[in-house]
């Protein structure tokens, strides 16, 4: 294979997973022992495979404890923790600090993460092409309607998570103007949800299904559905503070919701090659991470919203919302370390998945129809003609009122605002990652100090090189990359 790199970039090693490990060489050798690009993207066997595994990959990437996901669940004040995995308690301690993003850090917040998505957008990359190139797939529309699909969530969950993404499709790089190519968080989630439209349209031109080698439990005949409320949760989701709301294209939202799931969407673990880790087992099972006391005070406020020093008992809460019986556990006395912060107390767990911790083979709900109807309802909330009667008959035809028998909600406008939030934190934050941090950031109530996105991390930094760089605390721009307030 003859092969010339022009190192200008860390995106023009990772657009089909070149190595890193030379930076300083321009190559223009014939290498004898592997085969040439065109029959790299032109095996349709072995690209058929990677396509059934691609959104697999997708998926575990996004719920592996080598994440931000549990992580983010601290910060947000959604879950609390104070056992040191998978960065909780560094990333959620008082007062917050920042990001320890040095390649010796000893929790794999974030490096498994960004080498995973792009890894996945490598093999996008690489069926996109070789459709692109003529290669005889049974069914091409089908090889690239996931081939778009997977490069639109693999740069849409690098733009939530990181504040610098390195993008590029089949065509190759597409250069930004940061650290060495880089495009910012709002630039890379544009092009991720240009290429989400571009599968939306092929597979709803071609009547295109997720069959169970793609997604299993009989949701992938919702594809379209699926990946229209996807856009919704991205774009509502990309914004680090509340000011950014006002950037939001909130008719492109409601187009995603109108035109997105009409019941919860749901995948079957199967415990080998499927499972749901973070949040549905770390952050549910007992002994691991709690429900904050933040979140049981939105339901009962007599309970404290704060677990102060020298408390050591609090009692059982009680709510008119159904939802705190049925989906939330009282527990009576605390394992966590005291010395680590009585502030990580908490009285609850989150019980809502107990069968599927016990039985670990089922289906279990990955993007809640819930969910949809409250980006429904804040897109006719805060679209340019507010369509307050409507956003209310949303969110009372929903979770509020028929699992909650929650009173219905006015026509008014904060009262719609403040139901939404609440259900946020109550009915769905842990059906999928990164929800109620998404949330609590676009609203401004993360706690002061708590970084807003990741920086790149160190090991990459150290690969292209770039000096180091880090968030979070006073680290970075304040508000941009780091809150300046929050909720307490």
């Amino acid at each position: 294979m003859k092969k010339v790199i022009n190192i200008f970039s860390l995106a023009a090693l990772l657009a089909f997973g070149v190595s890193c490990d030379d930076f300083s060489t321009d190559l223009d050798v014939d290498n004898l022992e592997n085969p040439n690009d065109d029959i790299l993207t032109s095996d349709p066997v072995a690209l058929s495979a990677t396509a059934d595994g691609v959104v697999r990959n997708l998926f575990m990437t996004s719920h592996s404890t080598a994440s931000p996901a549990a992580a983010f669940a601290t910060m947000a004040d959604i879950t609390s923790c104070s056992w040191g995995n998978f960065g909780m308690r560094d990333l959620s301690s008082e007062p917050r600090v920042a990001f320890n993003n040095s390649p010796a850090y000893g929790n794999n917040v974030t490096r498994s993460y960004f080498n995973s998505m792009y890894s996945v957008l490598s093999d996008a990359n690489t069926l996109a092409l070789a459709v692109q190139n003529g290669t005889e797939f049974d069914d091409p529309d089908k090889i690239m309607t996931i081939a778009k699909f997977a490069q639109a969530t693999a740069i849409a969950q690098l733009a939530i998570v990181f504040d610098q993404v390195w993008l590029s499709d089949e065509n190759g790089v597409v250069a930004g103007p940061g650290l060495e190519g880089a495009s910012g968080y709002a630039a890379a989630m544009t092009f991720a949800l240009n290429k989400l439209d571009e599968a939306i349209a092929l597979a709803s031109a071609n009547g295109i299904t997720f069959d169970e080698a793609i997604i299993p439990g009989g949701a992938g005949a919702n594809a379209v559905k699926y990946m229209n409320s996807l856009g919704a949760r991205w774009l509502v989701g990309n914004v680090r503070n509340s000011t950014q709301k006002a950037s939001i294209d909130w008719d492109r939202v409601l187009t995603y919701t109108q035109n997105g799931i009409t019941e919860d969407f749901e995948i079957y673990m199967d415990d080998v090659t499927w499972y749901d880790l973070v949040p549905k087992t770390y952050l549910v099972y007992p002994g691991w991470a709690r429900v904050d006391m933040r979140v049981i005070n939105m339901m009962d406020p007599s309970t404290p919203d704060y677990w102060e020093d020298g408390v050591t008992f609090q009692a059982e809460s009680t709510s008119d919302d159904a939802r705190l019986a049925t989906d939330y556990g009282y527990l009576s006395s605390n394992n966590f370390r005291p010395e680590r912060g009585q502030y990580h107390y908490s009285s609850y767990r989150y019980s809502r998945y107990d069968d599927y911790i016990t039985y670990w083979t089922m289906n279990v709900v990955e993007y809640s129809k819930s969910e949809n109807d409250m980006y429904m309802a804040e897109a006719l909330l805060n679209k340019a003609a507010p369509d307050l009667a409507g956003a209310a008959a949303v969110i009372n035809a929903g979770t509020r009122v028929t699992r909650g028998n929650l009173p219905p909600v006015a026509a008014d406008a904060q009262e719609i605002a403040d139901a939404i939030h609440y259900e946020r934190m109550v009915e769905f934050a842990y059906t999928a990652p990164y929800i109620g941090f998404c949330e609590m950031r676009k609203e401004d109530l993360l706690q002061a100090g708590t970084l807003l996105h990741f920086p790149v991390p160190g090991s990459a930094l150290e690969s292209i090189p770039a000096e180091y760089y880090t968030l979070g605390g006073t680290e970075g721009v304040a508000g941009e990359d780091y809150s300046t307030g929050g909720w307490r």
